[in-house]
């Protein structure tokens, strides 16, 4: 009976867990579908929109370093449900800010409570399960995707059926707050430090010292960062890329954005018992030498339904890619998972940088010219993944 008991609420935590990905990520494709109404209704400037995610991002990388140390003690718990309680009151502040620097705060309160509750309930969940932290970040990506493909076909027929972007947040304020209720369930105690009454901040700063010096967790957080550029990087300029450079009308653009992240959930769904036949990092070399031809063809051919194709190919190629590597990231700090937290964030910066970085090349050469920066994400892969027989033994 016990063990039946258990095993209903590992799975109810499982689901759980798994559920506050969708969530975020539901929230991230509402904030870009939504954007371009918000910026109408207050008369925002182009640098006022920048901002809405700078801003929060320069905040929420200040913090969740702290926010990953303490995660890793007893405060895991605490850290979780105020990540969710700030979720819920910072959407019901943006569907009533009528001002913009509200509206700014309030992103700002969305970043940081996405570091506690989001990243800890991934770092729980690897905790779970340390043997299996590829197929466990497989399932999480794969959520992700779903929510992201639903958000932006959701807002479509919320504001086809003649209501407003406010509703949607509140609407979502509103889903966040039965969240409250299913992580208050939730015990958060599978690190090594959740049963430690006292903290002891020398400890913590000798792991975190220990965790910089760690090289093996370096070259997959740095790994992860490279091969984003692949993922992240390429889907935020593939519409700027389809109209400015291809020539296609608005909606075709969109069309590239919306078969880049359909490709890409496909793919998730295929990855998942992918795993359980094909080691991880098998999979990340040979696609990575797949993506490089294809991304290199996508850039040269000028048909624009060939330009589609390849895209979807593409996506569809690199699905795996964040689950893999996220997962062999928290595999090289098994029972420390905050800690991982903290030196991601840490990585994080080089969102700042990138599309700077990418902005200037393109006003210097051109936006084709500027899009061979991204093939360093499969190129460092290639390089920089450890050989099969050093991955097994890890």
């Amino acid at each position: 009976m016990l063990a039946k008991l258990n095993i209903r609420t590992v799975s109810f935590t499982v689901m759980v867990l798994y559920a506050i990905e969708l969530l975020d990520e539901l929230i991230y494709g509402l904030f870009g579908a939504t954007l371009p109404l918000l910026k109408n209704d207050l008369a925002l400037n182009y640098v006022q929109v920048g901002l809405l995610t700078t801003v929060p991002g320069l905040v929420s990388i200040a913090l969740e370093p702290f926010i990953g140390i303490l995660g890793d003690t007893r405060f895991r718990r605490a850290l979780v449900r105020g990540g969710i309680l700030a979720t819920t009151f910072a959407l019901a502040l943006v569907a009533f800010g009528e001002t913009y620097a509200i509206i700014l705060g309030a992103f700002c309160i969305l970043y940081v409570a996405s570091g506690a509750y989001v990243n800890l309930a991934q770092a729980t969940l690897m905790d779970l399960d340390p043997s299996r932290t590829d197929h466990s970040m497989a399932r999480w990506t794969l959520f992700g995707s779903i929510g992201v493909t639903i958000a932006p076909i959701l807002v479509t027929l919320v504001l086809g059926l003649g209501y407003g972007w406010r509703g949607l947040y509140l609407a979502f304020a509103g889903a966040a707050g039965v969240y409250i209720a299913l992580v208050w369930r939730i015990r958060f105690d599978a690190h090594d430090g959740a049963s430690e009454e006292s903290i002891a901040p020398r400890e913590l700063l000798r792991d975190l010292f220990a965790a910089f010096r760690n090289s093996e967790l370096w070259r997959w957080v740095i790994l992860t960062e490279l091969a984003d550029l692949m993922l992240d990087k390429l889907y935020e300029i593939t519409g700027l890329y389809f109209h400015d450079v291809v020539g296609v009308d608005f909606a075709q653009a969109a069309f590239a954005s919306s078969l880049f992240t359909v490709a890409g959930l496909v793919g998730n769904v295929l990855l998942i018992p992918a795993l359980e036949r094909v080691h991880g990092v098998r999979v990340l070399r040979l696609s990575s030498v797949s993506v490089i031809a294809l991304y290199a063809a996508f850039l040269l051919v000028p048909s624009v339904w060939a330009k589609y194709a390849l895209l979807a190919l593409v996506s569809f190629t690199t699905a795996g890619w964040f689950a893999i590597l996220r997962g062999r990231t928290y595999a090289a700090l098994p029972g420390q998972s905050g800690m991982v937290v903290a030196i991601t964030a840490f990585a994080n910066l080089s969102v700042l940088f990138v599309p700077t970085i990418l902005g200037g090349l393109a006003d210097a050469f051109g936006l084709q010219a500027a899009m061979w920066l991204l093939i360093l994400g499969p190129v460092a892969l290639l390089v920089g993944l450890p050989r099969e027989g050093r991955a097994g033994m890890k």
